[in-house]
């Protein structure tokens, strides 16, 4: 089954959270804020669908070391892929909805000489 990823984003009035300085350090760092958290799911996720297969007989564990798709499932994965990167790259141009609604860094800035 094929999901897609809600995207959540920003309307331009909006602030966005600020921790760092820059704020492209602040895109990467809430990009790789959503990777992990997308990571933890989807392994948690996992490990409970190979222990409900092996349980109950109908997968062997070495069956999902061994699988190769199919072209039409291939074409899904591919698909998938797509989409979670362009999720994750929201966040890149400002487009993904801050939850904070902070403006301001949360870390002292340089003082302007």
């Amino acid at each position: 089954m094929t999901q897609t990823i809600p995207s959540k984003i920003a309307k331009r009035d909006e602030p966005e959270l600020q921790i760092f300085e820059s704020a492209s350090t602040d895109r990467m760092a809430q990009m790789l804020l959503v990777m992990a958290a997308e990571l933890h799911v989807l392994r948690d996720r996992m490990r409970c669908l190979e222990f409900i297969l092996t349980e109950r007989g109908l997968v062997a564990e070495s069956q999902l070391d061994q699988f190769s798709p199919t072209p039409q499932q291939e074409q899904i994965l591919l698909r998938d892929r797509e989409a979670f990167v362009a999720h994750l790259f929201e966040v890149m141009d400002g487009r993904a909805k801050s939850t904070s609604g902070r403006s301001k860094p949360l870390v002292p800035t340089k003082p302007e000489n």
